[in-house]
């Protein structure tokens, strides 16, 4: 090992004596170096100390530019220099070696026999024009930083030809310590079970919106900052490993693995969107962020299927049903958030999390019968579906009475009473769910049902 610590940075003078150090290996030490001199001329050097460290003390008696190479055994470093019989007016006389990404340093030196207010050029890599320091009292010094590494050619340039040159190492930007974090997040949930999950913020304002993400696809959340802290409530309707992430900007965010498990035999289990739909509820969709009551509807769509059928057939009908609200009614989604087949299996519609488009006001869930139910009243199987829906609804969302009428604002008739769970005619001039009093889906029943669960 043989390396240079200290060497001329800039021109030097003929016949002016200058200093270099360096350090070698210790098992070098009272061994002498070699010294050549443009590639011809070789003599020897100085001394290697016990401790590995050796100085040259060396001058030119002709100008221009000479190489050093200080040697020993078959390791060697070479030194170019510049000798001139004059030192140029401009040079550098503060200035690092080394700096990192981003840090702000400061460039200083002389300007002999500049006038007081000229401007100069900072350069960087003979392209890069990063500063235009002024000159007072023949010196002048600029504060710079860099956004990328390596070895960084700065120049200072006067008029002409009148300039001086350094090198630069830039190293890469320490990591900077994570700004947004998650405080003890569970490591498994069950399908259907809300949780709330919360973390930290560092150096971010109040009311600071971010966004919590599912595998890095779907909007779980968009928490707002509150004394460096955020919470949200999160819920999944399938099974397996999720990568849950907080995010503040693209450099700034943090992950955690949750997984979930199928909620327990006998328990509702949702159809995901992702059974019938790779594609989530399109982002720009409002939010609907604290849902008041639950509407139920009929979809009043012919060729509803039978409780017999299968998951095929009603992934071909989910299908169906998007279309014509997409491209029939011309909304940007299916309106309600969930769909209750013949069959009794329930299947994710809108995201929960996203304002729906199905009873004018949209302050709630949306939950529909697929089928017409004028005069035909639902299966046993969407009923009971229908009840442990609701029941998981109210509870995720804190309704405890689905009897007590309250005021609700309405569409069509004003402000009315009406318990949180209703049907879409109770709002809305329409037939839909069927009959009056949702006598056809059992909306009594529900209520009761699963005001019961609530106790």
């Amino acid at each position: 090992m043989l390396q240079i610590i200290q060497a001329p940075q800039g021109p030097i003078l003929v016949k002016q004596q200058f200093l270099i150090t360096g350090v070698a290996s210790p098992n070098y030490a009272g061994r002498t170096l070699t010294l050549t001199i443009d590639n011809q001329y070789t003599t020897t050097g100085p001394r290697i100390a016990a401790d590995g460290t050796w100085q040259l003390n060396f001058l030119f008696q002709q100008a221009g530019s000479r190489r050093l190479r200080i040697a020993i055994d078959n390791v060697s470093v070479e030194i170019p220099l510049e000798v001139v019989t004059t030192l140029p007016r401009l040079q550098f006389t503060q200035f690092p070696t080394r700096a990192a990404v981003g840090q702000t340093i400061t460039f200083a030196g002389e300007a002999k026999n500049y006038a007081s207010g000229t401007t100069l050029v900072l350069r960087v890599d003979g392209r890069f024009e990063i500063a235009r320091p002024v000159v007072q009292s023949e010196r002048w010094q600029a504060p710079v930083s860099f956004n990328q590494s390596g070895t960084r050619l700065v120049e200072i340039i006067g008029s002409g030809q009148d300039r001086a040159q350094i090198t630069l190492v830039v190293d890469p930007a320490p990591p900077r310590p994570p700004r947004l974090s998650f405080t003890n997040p569970p490591q498994r949930i069950t399908a259907e079970q809300a949780v709330r999950i919360t973390g930290g913020a560092i150096d971010y304002a109040n009311g600071e919106q971010l966004l919590l993400r599912a595998d890095q696809l779907f909007t779980l959340a968009r928490p707002q900052v509150m004394n460096q802290q955020w919470e949200a409530q999160i819920f999944f309707h399938q099974p397996g490993k999720r990568l849950i992430e907080i995010i503040g900007s693209e450099q700034d965010r943090a992950q955690v693995v949750i997984e979930v498990q199928a909620a327990p035999a006998g328990q509702l289990q949702v159809q995901a969107r992702t059974t019938w739909s790779a594609e989530p509820t399109p982002s720009e969709v409002p939010n609907l962020l604290s849902p008041k009551g639950i509407t139920i509807h009929h979809t009043a769509l012919s060729g509803a299927l039978g409780v017999s059928a299968t998951l095929a057939q009603e992934i071909a009908r989910m299908r169906f049903i998007w279309s014509s609200h997409v491209n029939g009614n011309g909304w940007i989604d299916i309106g309600y958030h969930y769909i209750i087949m013949p069959s009794g299996r329930v299947f994710e519609a809108r995201s929960e999390r996203k304002r729906g488009a199905h009873d004018a006001i949209n302050d709630g869930l949306g939950v529909a019968f697929d089928g017409i139910y004028s005069s035909q009243t639902i299966s046993q199987q969407q009923y009971q579906s229908a009840v442990a829906l609701c029941t998981i609804l109210c509870k995720r969302y804190g309704i405890t009475n689905t009897i007590t009428p309250i005021p609700t604002v309405t569409a069509s008739f004003g402000t009315r009473n009406l318990p949180p769970i209703f049907g879409h005619r109770d709002r809305v001039a329409t037939e839909c769910p069927g009959t009056e009093g949702g006598r056809t889906v059992r909306l009594t029943e529900i209520r009761q049902a699963v005001n019961s669960q609530l106790r």
